[in-house]
């Protein structure tokens, strides 16, 4: 079988992209059988996969780019080269000349629409129920995914495949000291309280910021609040409330940093807190955990799925209750070791071996019974 892997974000930065490289990768070791094509948008794409594989090639498409990669390139490329299935992660094309599958990794866009600037989210929204009109199947992160599929588009069980995002190895515990000489390099010094992501309102980082306030006055500790991913969609709120609550001093912006480096905020951080109000899966709070790190994160959407009880829940809506968790986390050595070494059990159960063999798994059942 001839598949086309379609990213619209691979040669890109941050954890879509990380996830599709991850993937590709992962399913090169394992599947020596079908022949691939991994179709990009831009050259950096070629740049940022490591494939040895004669059963894998690369393509940048024409026209390339975001608008018309998408909108003519993926389309005239499969045109003139024909597969068997196309597989298009996070966006498809409009119009795909042949059968195509795609994975649903996200809900906001329905569930939450208001986080979205209009223009972008029509666009998105366009772009993903044509392709939910039209695809033969779906890959979903999680069943969270699956089940809001199912009631929203009406689409048979037995077309949802489920591949879950791994955890890299290069998530786990570090030497103390080089943890702390790199810290030392990005201006961080002192005990702290970490997260990871786009800051954005998806994310929540304003009710986090509260609860940082609140449980400071509180405590008296003296931990900072490392908030660690690049702005996005309507920041400007964060740095308001940073303001409004005279957080200057205590908050520690680093922007976004390169995927490898993620380990040392992981190691050194005290507690990771990520109050997302929706997730079609949410890796960093599993990375957080295989790193050894206790984690406070939230009761809804996908992520009581992948977490289990290897972390404390809240309500993302309440401040005063991640306040409370952060402080459980920080104050009581019994619930802080328990989170712990739950924890690193649960980041085993996520590897990248599991994503490419259940992606393949998803191909071959596609082509023996649908196609």
């Amino acid at each position: 079988m001839h598949i086309g892997y379609f990213s619209s974000i691979i040669g890109t930065q941050g954890g879509p992209a990380i996830f599709d490289k991850r993937a590709i990768e992962a399913i090169a070791q394992y599947d020596s059988r079908n022949t691939y094509t991994i179709l990009g948008l831009n050259d950096q794409a070629t740049r940022d996969l490591t494939l040895n594989d004669t059963n894998f090639s690369i393509r940048t498409v024409k026209p390339s780019g975001k608008w018309l990669g998408v909108a003519l390139g993926v389309s005239w490329e499969i045109k003139r080269r024909p597969v068997d299935l196309l597989h298009a992660t996070y966006v498809p094309p409009p119009f795909v000349p042949g059968k195509f599958l795609m994975t649903i990794s996200c809900w906001s866009q329905y569930s939450q629409p208001e986080f979205y600037p209009p223009f972008i989210r029509w666009r998105l929204l366009f772009l993903l129920n044509q392709g939910i009109r039209n695809a033969v199947a779906f890959c979903c992160y999680t069943d969270y995914l699956k089940q809001k599929l199912m009631e929203k588009f009406n689409i048979p069980e037995e077309l949802i495949f489920l591949t879950q995002p791994g955890v890299g190895e290069e998530m786990q515990a570090l030497d103390s000291q080089v943890v702390e000489s790199y810290l030392k390099r990005q201006g961080i010094s002192g005990p702290y309280i970490l997260f990871i992501g786009k800051l954005t309102r998806r994310k929540n980082v304003t009710r986090l910021l509260r609860a940082y306030d609140l449980w400071r006055k509180e405590t008296k500790l003296p931990h900072k609040l490392v908030l660690v991913g690049e702005v996005g969609f309507y920041s400007k709120d964060i740095f308001q409330t940073v303001e409004e609550l005279n957080l200057a001093d205590s908050v520690i912006f680093t922007g976004r940093r390169p995927h490898n480096e993620l380990p040392f905020f992981y190691n050194g951080a005290d507690v990771f807190v990520f109050p997302t109000l929706s997730e079609g899966f949410g890796l960093p709070p599993l990375e957080a955990m295989a790193c050894g790190t206790p984690v406070v994160t939230s009761n809804i959407t996908s992520v009581p799925e992948v977490v289990g009880d290897a972390a404390l829940l809240i309500d993302p809506n309440r401040f005063e209750d991640i306040a409370e968790a952060m402080h459980a986390c920080l104050a009581d050595q019994v619930v802080r070791n328990d989170l712990i070494e739950k924890g690193k059990q649960r980041a085993r159960l996520f590897t990248w071996e599991k994503t490419a063999r259940q992606t393949i798994s998803a191909y071959e059942t596609i082509h023996n019974t649908i196609l």
